[in-house]
């Protein structure tokens, strides 16, 4: 804990009656993140999914508060955004839509991701994620590296994985609609979708945090790893990936997930092409 003083003085230019109340002392408890945390929250979604406009909001609000702390993935479903593995391995963990995972702990609604994200930021991470990446714009070939270097000795039943986002995806055909149970302030305010209509036009949506790919999978893999893991250690995950043209090179991200033998997201990294 915290002392937190606040004092008042030179008020209106002069001395007030009474100086014995000019401070004030208020403890504070902050949160302190733990060294080299950084927390995911994938949240599965669909332009068809009536109520995931509140999935948007909310990782957009996360993304806006816990910047530098945060990687938000948005994990599509029966939309042109879906990628297949990512859709089929998240799939298995909630139980509708839309839902949010935080580290993978368990299935919450969006709006109700603080608890885990909080606990999860404050907790010391097995390994430290760094990406790396060299981009040919020619041949649109990305080659990725995610290494974590571990804090503690650990098993090789960890595993590595790595998640290409991108920012600001649009689309033309009714595909792109999102369906919005919020319109007409339906359900109260959320995010500026109750004063849109349903469905939301393509022409007037955009989509952060899309899953663009996943690799190896969502599961990952402990190939880099020895069986056993000193503190110190550094391993590595590489992966290639060709871009499709349609994707912008400058609003993609790199996640790069460290995951424990029980399935949750020990840390991650996050980094655009160019940081990498």
């Amino acid at each position: 804990a915290l002392n937190a003083v606040v004092t008042i003085s030179n008020i209106n230019g002069g001395n007030d009656d009474n100086v014995n109340d000019n401070t004030l002392t208020q403890e504070v408890n902050p949160v302190v993140p733990a060294v080299g945390k950084i927390v995911v929250g994938e949240e599965a979604t669909g332009t068809w999914c009536q109520w995931c406009p509140r999935g948007a909001v909310f990782m957009d609000k996360f993304q806006a508060d816990y910047a530098g702390y945060w990687a938000g993935i948005a994990v599509h479903n029966g939309d042109p955004m879906t990628v297949t593995a990512y859709d089929d391995g998240i799939g298995t963990l909630i139980g509708g839509y839309p839902s949010a995972l935080v580290d993978r702990l368990g299935d919450v609604d969006p709006s109700q991701m603080g608890t885990d994200f909080f606990s999860r930021l404050q907790t010391a991470p097995k390994g430290i994620i760094t990406n790396g990446a060299t981009w040919d714009a020619g041949t649109r070939t990305l080659n990725v590296s995610v290494s974590a270097q571990f804090q503690t000795g650990a098993d090789n039943n960890y595993k590595l994985a790595v998640v290409l986002t991108e920012d600001g995806v649009t689309g033309t055909t009714t595909a792109y609609n999102q369906a919005n149970y919020y319109s007409n302030n339906a359900a109260g305010p959320m995010g500026g979708f109750e004063s849109l209509p349903n469905p939301v036009p393509a022409a007037n949506m955009v989509y952060d945090h899309v899953a663009r790919a996943i690799a190896p999978s969502f599961a990952g893999t402990n190939a880099a790893f020895p069986t056993t893991v000193l503190a110190g250690m550094t391993h590595t995950l590489n992966a290639t990936f060709v871009l499709p043209a349609t994707w912008d090179e400058n609003e993609i991200h790199i996640i790069g997930m460290l995951i424990d033998p029980n399935g949750i997201v020990d840390n991650a990294g996050k980094a655009t092409i160019a940081e990498a």
